[in-house]
């Protein structure tokens, strides 16, 4: 197909360019077919989400007001428990959705049942990096979750699957669980995913008990040997981000999220400037409420400038490609994230013709402080369209909607 009469995002550039899909789902110099008229839009690269808990969204806004460890222990957990299978399809399908509809078509998910969850969100048409989340209360608790973990990632995927090791967090794991997963993953050489330095407590409790933080911590135990992302980040010191630099480690940023949890800013100004890869995420829908990356880019940026005190801090180009091509990166996607030739074709296309969005003056500009999820009119993954104005030619909404609050209502029974 191609999409014409657009403005297309370039690199760090804006051009009036016919957008060109070949039969292989890659972007091409030039293509026949279906000829989409893109008049009055941009089309830019799909949004990539570097954190989240999908799922989550069968609990959205649950807890409120909590701190990270009562809402986790209090709200969260307790609720979890009783999900199945088919709860975590649900959600998942749920929240692929709301992220297709908001040009997001690739995330990092943290979440259980992952098998649930990989089938639901391929046929969704999404691409996901999903792993089985690694626990250890103490002494093998949960019993086989180290087996767990290494059976899903190396079993076979659905289309777009990507399977990934997991650490939820140096708090709710032992030393022992985490060098086994990282010397099991000698074979496999995946990145790991992690919640780290997301409190104050968290990160003073890792000190008080090994003599480090948590990236020292994880990084001296072979965690990160393979590289990673690392969820939060919002007390790492200057030490862990020369760390994570060395270790190919990715800083994701979970602006919403952290400061609805009250957790803090995580430095990401400065773990740019010391040659960090930083990525977005939005986290689950209980600490977020909504799985919209252009609030993620929204709120980055607005708080890099008033943490420092200055306007020139972070870019909007610094902004927009850590939603994009540096998520990609963070994932070990060399194929997406940017328009180019050969590129896999991940587009958003944006309706520039609203209110907020006129006049286009500074197209950056308008992507990171003025757009929103909904002004997305179509998603193509993998150069199939899978969100075209409020619809989606890959799954039935009704059903997806009637499994959904089937779901919740058995979740929340009293």
């Amino acid at each position: 197909m191609v999409l014409k009469n657009a403005w297309a995002m370039k690199g760090h550039a804006f051009v009036r360019e016919d957008v060109a899909i070949g039969e292989d789902g890659l972007i091409a110099e030039a293509a026949g077919g279906e000829t989409i008229d893109c008049a009055g839009c941009l089309v830019m690269p799909a949004l990539v989400n570097c954190h989240g808990h999908t799922a989550m969204t069968l609990v959205r806004g649950l807890g409120t007001g909590l701190p990270l460890q009562r809402w986790l222990n209090e709200a969260i957990f307790p609720v979890e428990a009783k999900m199945t299978p088919g709860d975590i399809a649900c959600g998942m399908t749920w929240g692929a959705l709301e992220m297709l509809a908001g040009g997001t078509a690739t995330v990092a998910d943290m979440y259980d049942f992952p098998e649930a969850g990989a089938a639901a969100l391929s046929q969704a048409g999404m691409s996901g990096n999903l792993c089985r989340v690694g626990l250890d209360f103490g002494g093998g608790n949960p019993p086989g979750r180290l087996e767990e973990c290494v059976k899903f990632v190396a079993a076979p995927q659905p289309a777009n699957i990507v399977a990934d090791f997991c650490l939820h967090s140096e708090y709710l794991t032992t030393p022992g669980f985490c060098r086994a997963l990282a010397e099991a993953n000698q074979k496999f050489r995946r990145p790991v995913h992690v919640h780290v330095s997301e409190t104050a407590l968290e990160h003073a409790e890792c000190i008080e008990r090994h003599g480090k933080t948590p990236m020292r911590y994880l990084c001296d135990l072979g965690v990160f040997d393979y590289g990673g992302y690392a969820a939060h980040c919002v007390y790492v010191t200057d030490e862990d981000l020369a760390l994570m630099r060395e270790k190919g480690v990715t800083l994701v940023h979970n602006p919403t999220s952290n400061l609805k949890l009250g957790s803090g800013v995580a430095p990401v100004a400065k773990a740019l400037a010391m040659g960090v890869n930083v990525a977005l995420g939005t986290d689950g829908c209980a600490s977020n409420d909504n799985l919209d990356m252009f609030e993620e880019m929204h709120l980055a940026s607005l708080l890099a400038k008033g943490m420092a005190k200055d306007p020139t801090v972070l870019t909007a180009w610094e902004v927009i490609d850590m939603a994009t091509v540096n998520g990609a990166k963070a994932l070990g996607y060399a194929d997406r994230g940017a328009i180019a030739p050969g590129m896999r074709a991940d587009l958003a296309v944006v309706d520039l013709k609203k209110f907020h969005l006129d006049p286009v003056l500074d197209l950056a500009n308008l992507i990171v402080h003025s757009m929103h999820a909904s002004d997305v009119a179509m998603t193509i993954a993998g150069g199939q369209v899978v969100y075209d104005r409020g619809r989606f030619p890959q799954l039935d909404v009704d059903a997806a909607r009637a499994g959904f609050e089937a779901s919740v209502k058995r979740l929340f029974a009293r």
